[in-house]
């Protein structure tokens, strides 16, 4: 099963080097990383046409796993979905974690399973330090 998962920031810096360190940790053939932070014309900001972009580039993906960091980018992910064609929004998921440590968890994790939901558990749950 081929996963994509997409990162959203209002920086292209910060997605840039979160996909750089996820490619380095998580060595598989069955996971891309697409970077999607900024607006189209590299200032701060998201466009939720990268996201619409990224997912007809990779149309071959079986599951689409979205992660956003703030307000805008979050909202831009939202939008996306709305603009995509009907079986896209089938697999196109949108997970409620911390960008960085769930983005890290999801690629680990998908490089080993393709149960979708066991993925999503373990990037909602990398956020977790247990400093208490």
């Amino acid at each position: 099963m081929k996963k994509s998962i997409l990162l959203v920031s209002h920086s292209k810096e910060i997605t840039d080097g979160l996909k750089v360190m996820i490619e380095q940790m998580a060595n598989s053939d069955v996971v891309s990383i697409y970077s999607l932070g900024g607006t189209s014309d590299g200032e701060l900001g998201s466009d939720p046409m990268k996201l619409i972009d990224a997912v007809n580039e990779a149309e071959d993906s079986d599951v689409y796993l979205v992660f956003a960091d703030l307000g805008s980018a979050v909202m831009s992910s939202e939008l996306a979905f709305d603009m995509l064609e009907e079986n896209q929004q089938a697999r196109y998921k949108l997970v409620d974690a911390p960008l960085v440590e769930g983005a890290f968890a999801a690629a680990i994790t998908a490089g080993v399973t393709d149960d979708i939901n066991q993925i999503i558990t373990e990037a909602k749950n990398a956020g977790k330090k247990g400093w208490e």
